[in-house]
């Protein structure tokens, strides 16, 4: 019987580590809002007024394993 409860203990201790590892890692980072589009005033030819929207693109951050040979 000692084993059974040793058994029963062991696996419960195990539960409990996994338990706490599971909840003390930091959460997932979430998405990234979308950029939003700029709409700037351009002046052409003869003063004339004209609305220019520009789309910023999202820059992929990004890390590497290796750093270049120089040059």
């Amino acid at each position: 019987m000692r084993r059974v409860w040793a058994t029963v203990g062991s696996v419960w201790a195990v539960l409990a580590i996994v338990a706490v590892l599971a909840w003390s890692r930091p959460p997932v980072p979430t998405a990234q809002p979308q950029a939003t589009p700029t709409v700037l005033v351009v002046k052409g030819q003869n003063g004339k007024q004209r609305l220019v929207v520009v789309k910023t693109a999202r820059q992929a951050t990004h890390a590497t394993t290796q750093t270049s040979p120089p040059r």
